[in-house]
């Protein structure tokens, strides 16, 4: 059998440590060639432009998109105008708008696409998700901590209009709590703490809830120092479960459970397959709509200015 002939567009940091590691691990893809302004990816075709990659390029059946969320929408839209299925990176656009309207253009070309929320691949998910299915939740506290030093050194689109700042990081927990809880969550307040040099919050409290009042609080801060703090405790009527490590590990009641071999991106992969296989989607906007969410409700709290 074929494989699918991937092309990937964008080669920064997690395109070369998380995404390519992942698709030359997997038999059922081959990358044949890369869109990047930057250094290129070695053994593969190198373009400078999606559409030097579409119109010059060896022929691609599926395109994974690694760019930064502001101007993504006009290249996805360029993909699935080509009938390339696609896997889009979070956050999946810089708006609300323009991922519902990817939703709706692959659709109607009739391709598979994945929103490739990649946190709700780690280790522990899955098992956490089968525990909670017969279990009655509380209360619901999300920590999510780290270092854009660390993470995101020198990547100034963070910090401008659209970039989400501590949302870059804290969308993952989101992605990981409404994977889990059976019920859409609503943000009732949030607080957005911003740098007075930036436009995107350094960090925040948010309060958020379910249709049966379930208490939800999340608090994101992106200059955590070296040690990262990635946690979501669910309080249920019949125990507590805790997710660490950003969902690697799993305990329940204070006892560690067994959990996945298998990484999140080459988790992610094996479902974009699977897909493209059934010819089906995964287009999931709910992270996205609580981040919207929380900047529309959110009151803003001018904090000392942010230098890399």
């Amino acid at each position: 059998m074929q494989p699918i002939r991937l092309g990937l567009v964008g080669y920064g940091k997690i395109a070369r440590d998380q995404h390519v590691p992942a698709i030359n691990a997997n038999p059922a893809f081959q990358l044949v060639s890369v869109a990047t302004q930057g250094p290129p990816c070695a053994a593969v075709a190198n373009f400078h432009s999606l559409g030097e990659l579409l119109e010059n390029g060896p022929h691609v059946d599926a395109i994974a998109f690694c760019t930064p969320p502001q101007g993504r929408f006009a290249l996805v839209q360029q993909a699935l105008a080509a009938g390339k299925h696609v896997l889009v990176e979070k956050p999946p656009c810089a708006t609300l708008g323009e991922a519902m309207a990817l939703v709706t253009q692959a659709e109607v070309q009739g391709v598979s696409g994945l929103f490739a929320w990649h946190s709700r691949y780690a280790p522990g998910i899955e098992a956490a998700r089968d525990w909670l299915a017969t279990r009655t939740p509380r209360s619901v506290q999300i920590d999510w901590k780290e270092d854009v030093r660390k993470w995101h050194p020198g990547q100034a689109w963070i910090w401008q209009p659209g970039g989400l700042g501590v949302f870059d990081p804290g969308i993952n927990a989101l992605s990981i709590a409404t994977h889990l809880l059976k019920l859409p969550l609503f943000v009732e307040s949030a607080e957005l703490r911003v740098p007075g040099n930036c436009q995107s919050p350094i960090a925040a409290s948010v309060k958020m809830s379910d249709a049966h009042h379930l208490d939800v609080r999340a608090e994101f801060d992106f200059d955590h120092g070296h040690e990262e703090l990635w946690s979501i405790e669910i309080r249920c009527a019949e125990g507590i479960l805790r997710l660490d490590n950003g969902g690697a590990l799993l305990s329940i009641d204070g006892v560690h459970q067994a959990v996945s071999n298998e990484g999140e991106y080459a988790a992610v992969y094996r479902h974009f397959q699977q897909l493209i296989g059934n010819k089906a989607s995964d287009l999931d906007l709910q992270p996205l709509r609580l981040v919207a969410d929380s900047f529309f409700v959110g009151s803003r709290t001018p904090v000392e200015p942010f230098y890399d």
